[in-house]
């Protein structure tokens, strides 16, 4: 049983989807959002006019940092299976959840919708080129790219029609990472280690005018 009562989910109202869609003419920064200081953290990227914040799984940290910023889009980017983990998400503030590419066709296409229904976007996961060929396949929108390196993202989604949104996650991602994305992907996801750091403000003016 979910340890969330759903009757008091509302639909989301922030639009995820737009704040990542650059069409690559610059890369929108989605700061990571730990669970020791989401308020704060959330707070200060609001202050940078970060384009969007992501946490790596629903809870209240979700919940604290959405409530304090309330304009700023969350991205939820725990592996959604099913649909109480859909719910979860959006009762803990998500606007746009990670659903599995290589799922069934008809499995993601119920989940998507599902999403959809909370006014979330549901964005195809992809963990290998399989994974993006997939995406396509199931017409998803946007897609969230996750992958060892720069250089391992870009290999996958060189392929990718440019009228699908692409979010980089690089696993343990600097700054020199993130900038060898820009022109290949329309958001990239930027771990704490990368925002916390005194130069961030200089990379964000940069790459998210």
């Amino acid at each position: 049983m979910p340890d969330f009562n759903a009757g008091s989910i509302v639909p989301s109202t922030r639009d995820l989807l737009q704040v990542l869609s650059t069409r690559r003419k610059n890369m929108a920064l989605v700061g990571l959002v730990g669970s020791e200081t989401p308020e704060e953290d959330a707070a200060r990227l609001n202050e940078l006019n970060i384009s969007a914040l992501a946490f790596a799984e629903a809870g209240l940290a979700m919940q604290v940092a959405a409530r304090a910023t309330k304009t700023v889009p969350s991205l939820c980017l725990a592996r959604v299976g099913d649909r109480d983990g859909a719910l979860s998400a959006r009762y803990y503030g998500a606007d746009g959840v990670c659903i599995d590419a290589t799922l069934p066709l008809d499995d993601w296409d119920r989940l998507a919708k599902g999403a959809r229904t909370m006014r979330m976007l549901p964005l195809a996961l992809a963990e290998g080129q399989d994974g993006a060929e997939a995406a396509v396949k199931a017409g998803a929108r946007a897609v969230l790219v996750r992958g060892a390196s720069a250089e391992v993202v870009i290999a996958t989604v060189a392929s990718l029609p440019r009228t699908l949104t692409v979010v980089a996650e690089v696993l343990s991602a600097d700054a020199d990472a993130l900038r060898r994305l820009v022109g290949h992907v329309d958001a990239a996801i930027v771990p704490p280690a990368v925002h916390t750091a005194k130069d961030f403000p200089a990379l964000v003016a940069e790459v998210d005018p």
